[in-house]
């Protein structure tokens, strides 16, 4: 008996910590231009229609350069951090209204589309080329309190 409560248990917490595991967007996510003040990625989004799978392509990007950087890019390092959880919490009115409210579409100079939309495993995904504004975004950041100003 007690051997099969600790195989429950055992069973139990498999499946919490399989579930809790957090997939991280870096790999959908690929640079292919850019300059100090702009950078162009081609990035996969998904989402229940096309609408969706671009924004949700659109919102990888910025998690991506707030949280990972982009190796061969001008922003090799992350602009606010590599803890995405402290950072988001700690900001969380600035990523609630960059998200949710769509502000982060105020950074995107260009959305284009390359591939019709196909389905996923998550639903239909999209592959997408995004061409942001990195200053002003870098700005905006400062301004909120979310990252220091350069040099101070």
């Amino acid at each position: 008996m007690k051997r099969l409560f600790y195989l429950g248990v055992m069973a139990f917490m498999t499946c919490i910590i399989s579930c809790s595991r957090t997939i991280y967007p870096s790999a959908e996510v690929n640079y292919l231009s850019g300059t100090e003040q702009t950078i162009s990625v081609r990035v996969v989004g998904v989402g229940t229609n096309e609408e969706q799978a671009i924004i949700n392509a659109e919102q990888k990007v910025f998690d991506v350069l707030f949280f990972r950087g982009l190796p061969e890019s001008q922003q090799k390092m992350p602009m606010v951090g590599s803890d995405e959880s402290a950072e988001k919490s700690k900001n969380k009115k600035y990523f609630n209204q960059l998200y949710n409210g769509q502000r982060h579409k105020t950074f995107v100079m260009s959305s284009i589309p390359v591939s019709g939309l196909t389905k996923a495993k998550e639903g239909k995904s999209i592959t997408v080329d995004v061409k942001i504004n990195l200053s002003s975004l870098r700005s905006d950041l400062e301004k909120f309190g979310v990252i220091r100003k350069f040099g101070l």
